[in-house]
């Protein structure tokens, strides 16, 4: 019997069966690679800025907390999307580089500022929208993910995986084909894994999305405009009745739920017993997420995890644009010049001594005239009432305060708008298997 005829077939077809797991890979990878090389260049570029001689400090630290967090996210086999308070802490990082000594250095920069920086952003986010590869995980929703992140976990206690782990260093040293398309050999696997594909995806978006935001921060921290004004007799005038010349915004048509959540966070008299914080925006945000989401999936056990990943990161464009434009803050300049840290140092109703007189009237003014008018019409009262210290205690607490409601409540109404169309376009996706382009 003639074996050489069968072992060339054999080879053959063991030439075509590798030839074709090499195929799938590549095209599987080819997408994962080129948006990888596309935000090593950024973190590449932004490491030779902190080189230069000329990179302030501050500037050069930030930096280097800006590439240490993304080279982490890529040296995770599975890095974790993160919450909005885990993004929150990255970003204070950032500005302590600049504001050292400050106890909110996060806050330490204006509203003009933060409104400039972020709509310069919106093109660098546009990038991470046209990404090549992120097509493939458009329609996937944050249950699925969630599922992917619980299979790699089990991955990662299996032993052929530990081994894997223990040795992955002199593995990719040994390994020649890293050099050439994969990083090593088990890499061949992996990519034969829609999972695991979907995982380096997302390692991707998150290391992305982190570089955004570290970048957003570098800009809006490193502006040397100083943000601050007297808060001068003439200053106080001027921004009451530039607060009173503003158009009352109408109200967004919330659900009844989502109206009562807020008015807790910027009603009368919520407000003016104590401010906002950070943690209670938060907060109304996702208990209104999840009022929001059970309407688009009343079936679903956890309807918060049917968000889709085009319809976030599409509508998280929307809402940052809607933002970055401001609805014309910029012509009360106090607010737009005064750094965010004083703004929110507003005195609350209950630390001021006032006549029951000025408490009735208080009342009266606000639900005659609202929010942005009302500070003035108190003003002017108390000082026609020959009260002129209390006029200007009133004036300047007032003041804040509604500028405090307008920044969040303004944020809070567009971002339950796009939060509700994040849920819309999920379902429809759901339904179709469409990703819509709105």
């Amino acid at each position: 019997m003639e074996w050489w005829p069968i072992i060339k077939i054999s080879w053959g077809v063991a030439g075509l069966v590798i030839a074709g797991i090499i195929m799938v890979v590549a095209l599987r990878a080819r997408g994962v690679f080129r948006w990888h090389r596309a935000i090593r260049r950024e973190i590449d570029a932004l490491a030779a800025e902190a080189e230069a001689e000329t990179a302030p400090p501050a500037r050069r630290r930030a930096i280097k907390i800006i590439i240490s967090r993304c080279d982490d996210i890529f040296r995770s086999l599975s890095p974790e999307i993160g919450d909005i308070e885990r993004q929150r802490t990255f970003i204070r990082t950032i500005a302590a580089c600049y504001f050292p000594d400050a106890g909110r250095p996060e806050l330490q920069i204006s509203l003009g500022q933060c409104l400039r920086s972020l709509e310069a952003s919106l093109s660098r986010f546009d990038r991470i929208l046209q990404r090549p590869g992120i097509g493939r995980i458009r329609a996937l929703n944050i249950r699925q993910i969630r599922g992917v992140y619980d299979w790699s976990a089990d991955l990662m206690q299996r032993p052929f995986m530990k081994w894997y782990l223990s040795h992955r260093k002199f593995i990719q040293r040994m390994s020649r084909i890293r050099l050439v398309i994969l990083p090593d050999p088990f890499s061949l696997l992996f990519f034969l894994s829609q999972r695991l594909v979907v995982l380096v995806m997302m390692k991707n978006l998150v290391a992305d999305i982190t570089l955004y935001l570290g970048r957003l921060a570098l800009e809006a921290y490193d502006c040397t405009e100083p943000a601050c004004m007297m808060e001068s007799d003439e200053i106080l005038e001027e921004t009451l009745e530039e607060l009173s010349q503003m158009e009352e915004s109408r109200a967004l048509p919330l659900s009844p739920r989502v109206a009562e959540i807020r008015k807790r966070l910027v009603g009368f008299p919520a407000l003016m017993i104590s401010t906002p914080t950070w943690m209670d925006w938060k907060k109304a945000v996702q208990e209104s997420a999840d009022i929001l989401a059970r309407e688009h999936f009343p079936d679903s056990a956890r309807p918060l995890e049917e968000a889709a990943i085009g319809p976030l990161l599409v509508r998280t464009r929307s809402w940052l644009s809607t933002l970055a434009r401001g609805e014309k803050i910029a012509i009360v300049r106090y607010i737009y010049k005064t750094r965010l840290e004083t703004l929110f140092q507003a005195k609350d109703l209950t630390d001021l001594v006032l006549p029951t007189a000025v408490r009735s009237f208080v009342r009266h003014a606000f639900n005659a005239y609202g929010w942005l008018k009302w500070p003035w019409k108190v003003y002017r009262w108390s000082k026609r009432a020959s009260l002129p210290g209390i006029a200007v205690d009133l004036g300047w607490t007032f003041g804040k305060k509604s500028a405090i409601a307008m920044i969040y409540g303004k944020s809070f109404d567009q971002i339950c708008e796009e939060i509700d169309w994040v849920y819309r376009l999920s379902s429809r996706i759901k339904t179709t298997g469409r990703v819509g382009k709105k």
